[in-house]
Formats: structure tokens, C-alpha cells, sequence
């Protein structure tokens, strides 16, 4: 599935916008369904992006300001939980989280815990 796909898939639309518009990765407008991602990333970074866009979707847009951290923490979430998703279905090697996380330039302590858990999840270990 490509990503216009998985994105028309949740009832959504894609847009891509110049970096020298604004320098920033991506955004979600909710008011009118848009995930707007700077065409000058990657191919990598742009499937990135739109996952971790697509974990905005449920989110109250008047609450942002005041559940920020709460909101980007729960976006990343459903972020990794697709690329787990997507890895686990085309890898057939055995997982290994490290490096998981290096190839998707995950750092931090939250990303490793996030990772760790949806794997378990995925896995239906825990």
C-alpha cells in the first residue's frame, strides 16, 4: 500500500508543501482533513511523517496547546506501531529492537520504551 493510499484509507488527504514555505517536517489539519509534509524529505522520512500525522487524527485540536506533550507522545506511538507493523510483515529474520531503532533514527529513552511495547503488543506477548 503506498502512503496516498494508506492515507485515503483513513479519509484523509495528502498535500505536499516547499520547505521554504516552512521549514518543518509536517502537520495535520483537522478542519479540513489535510496532512500537509515538506516535499523535500526523504521517501523515508516523508512514510514517517505521514505515520505519525496519521496518530493526530483522534485528537481535539482545541486541546492541543494544553496536551502537547500527551498528544506528539501518542502520535510517535502510532508511528512506530506501523513501521513495527510493516517491518514485521516484510522481514523474515529474526527482530531485533536496537536495531530497529537505528535504521528508523529513533532515540529516545520514550522511543525505546514505545517500541518495545508495541512489539509485545503486535506479538500479543504481554
Amino acid at each position: 500500500m503506498t502512503i496516498e493510499e494508506l492515507v485515503e484509507s483513513y479519509g484523509v488527504t495528502l498535500a505536499y508543501f516547499d520547505n521554504e514555505l516552512w521549514p518543518r517536517p509536517g502537520i495535520y489539519i483537522s478542519e479540513i482533513k489535510i496532512i500537509f509534509i515538506n516535499k523535500s524529505l526523504s521517501e523515508e522520512a516523508m512514510k514517517k511523517v505521514v505515520y505519525h500525522e496519521l496518530g493526530h487524527l483522534e485528537h481535539d485540536s482545541n486541546q492541543y496547546q494544553r496536551r502537547h506533550e500527551q498528544f506528539e507522545l501518542q502520535a510517535n506511538r502510532h508511528m512506530i506501531r506501523l513501521l513495527l507493523e510493516e517491518e514485521l510483515r516484510e522481514s523474515d529474520y529474526e527482530f531485533n529492537y536496537v536495531n530497529f531503532m537505528q535504521r528508523h533514527q529513533l532515540n529516545t529513552v520514550a522511543d525505546e520504551c514505545m517500541v518495545i511495547d508495541e512489539y509485545y503488543n503486535l506479538m500479543d506477548i504481554v
